[in-house]
């Protein structure tokens, strides 16, 4: 999970969630859209049964996330609170407090083989204890309905086509040298969504500043040269992954 699964690609059926539909022609027509003639004795253009095809469905998705976003809010940052709990007891001995101060999130030591700050190494095992966390709780609530570490690969920016690259594809690629081919590439920690996270309601992701503090780290600001230049990790996700996407804190909670 860096600042740097259950998938289906059915649609959402009409009639999820607890609502109550009608059997009326304008009823018939929003719930599909190809009966629109027949139900009007009208002729519909291609374009606008797409377009109200597109419009409900969008429509029936934030619905159903509104639903359900205070819930999966609540236990989002109940697993953010955990781990970083569960990860400085793990280190207490290290450091002189209980909370390391910006010097020794500064100091060098070394993780499985890999050498780096305190604050990656912090950072790297909550965000590996909330995983796990998110899992087990999301898992019970909304089974096959969210996606941990998923990652997307935009095919073209202009349009905002894009497809899944499956953990199996990652992997091989970093194992092969070849980590290059993932530049460009998104990954959010939590994706919510009804089935289909190309699809997505929502995007979050983790952040576990080292030091204790009340506000907020800035959304990573991709650098000169890459395809996602002078653009932020938010504005990008907002653009081709979830209108919705927010931060999740320890002691802050959520925050756009």
């Amino acid at each position: 999970m860096a600042q740097s699964a259950c998938i289906t690609t059915a649609p959402v059926a009409p009639h999820a969630g607890n609502f109550s539909y009608d059997n009326t022609a304008s009823a018939t027509c929003r719930q599909n859209p190809a009966n629109c003639a027949a139900a009007t004795g009208r002729d519909i253009e291609f374009p606008q049964r797409v377009n109200t095809a597109a419009a409900s469905i969008a429509a029936t998705l934030k619905v159903l996330f509104e639903q359900a976003k205070g819930s999966i809010e609540e236990k989002l940052v109940e697993c953010a609170n955990n781990a970083r709990s569960t990860v400085l007891i793990r280190h207490r001995k290290e450091f002189k407090a209980d909370i390391p101060n910006a010097e020794e999130c500064r100091q060098m030591t070394e993780n499985k083989g890999r050498k780096m700050s305190w604050a990656q190494r912090l950072g790297e095992e909550m965000h590996e204890v909330a995983r796990e966390c998110i899992d087990a709780e999301l898992g019970a609530m909304r089974k096959g309905r969210y996606s941990l570490e998923q990652r997307y690969r935009i095919i073209n920016l202009k349009t905002g086509e894009k497809k899944l690259v499956s953990a199996e594809e990652e992997a091989a690629l970093l194992d092969s040298g070849n980590a290059r081919e993932l530049t460009g590439t998104l990954k959010p920690d939590v994706v919510i969504h009804e089935g289909d996270p190309l699809n997505a309601q929502a995007a979050y992701d983790f952040k576990f500043p080292c030091v204790s503090t009340d506000r907020a780290p800035d959304w990573r600001q991709y650098p000169k040269g890459h395809p996602f230049e002078n653009e932020t990790q938010k504005s990008v996700y907002q653009k081709y992954i979830a209108l919705f996407v927010a931060r999740v804190l320890p002691r802050l909670g959520i925050v756009p």
